[in-house]
């Protein structure tokens, strides 16, 4: 059923939407190597947020800039006809 509606939508929404997924996936990639490696003392900083907002924004916020410049190049580099 997901795939039904998935090749129902528009070439160019599809297109977008991948591009959107992996530059989010690659930016919570990145986000988590930054974390696990402790790179400025971000991962402490981390830990003592006892809420857990911070992380979440900074996931979110992350993601979609990474998400937002992974389909800004793709459409750029789409080319014309």
């Amino acid at each position: 059923m997901i795939l039904k509606l998935w090749m129902s939508l528009p070439k160019l929404i599809r297109f977008m939407l991948t591009h959107i997924a992996n530059g989010i996936v690659i930016g919570c990639v990145f986000l988590l190597i930054l974390i696990h490696w402790d790179v400025g003392g971000l991962g402490t900083v981390l830990d003592k947020d006892e809420s857990g907002l911070a992380t979440a924004v900074l996931f979110f916020q992350t993601a979609m800039t990474f998400g937002a410049v992974s389909m800004g190049v793709a459409v750029m580099n789409l080319g014309e006809d």
